[in-house]
């Protein structure tokens, strides 16, 4: 896992600009992490998924970048749960009793908003950060208006979910 500048000794170079650093890491895992374990709880869709599930898929595919401690994780579902983003139901696996969590529709919609306001705020930031992106354009259209990922496979979508804009004549550019 890579090191978050806490994490740094006291004889670290790194330490001189520790507050600066800390605080821009903080402020961007903060967003990063919501997305995250939205896009986790996301893939197992109406079935659901446990909090040690969703730590674990996040540090698999991460690399181990992206670790999620349970007193991290744990709030930020309570969190969503209150918002409406998700719900839960306890089940019993195994002779063990773990509660899932599913997007609601509504979850799943802002989801989706989440998703891609991030994916075309990396595309636009890209070229300041020598990097490249590859936004999946067979798949998805984003909302000029607000960057929704809408699903271009769904032949029935004719508005935005987020913001209303009519997007047939985007759909039809592609």
């Amino acid at each position: 896992m890579m090191k978050r500048v806490r994490e740094f000794g006291q004889n670290a170079l790194i330490i001189k600009r520790r507050d600066f650093l800390e605080n821009f890491e903080s402020e961007l895992l903060r967003g990063i992490s919501s997305l995250t374990i939205l896009s986790v709880i996301n893939e197992y869709k109406r079935d659901g998924t446990y909090g040690y599930q969703i730590s674990k898929d996040l540090q698999d595919k991460t690399g181990s970048i992206l670790y999620i401690e349970d007193g991290t994780l744990y709030p930020i579902l309570k969190k969503f749960e209150k918002e409406g983003v998700i719900e839960s139901e306890k089940k019993v696996v195994a002779g063990r009793s773990r509660t899932y969590y599913r997007l609601t529709d509504e979850g799943v919609k802002i989801f989706n908003h989440l998703e891609g306001f991030m994916s075309k705020l990396i595309e636009a930031i890209a070229p300041l950060l020598d990097i490249e992106v590859s936004i999946k354009k067979d798949r998805y259209v984003y909302c000029t208006n607000c960057a929704n990922k809408i699903d271009i496979k769904n032949p029935d979508i004719k508005f935005c979910d987020m913001c209303g804009l009519n997007i047939e004549d985007l759909l039809r550019r592609i």
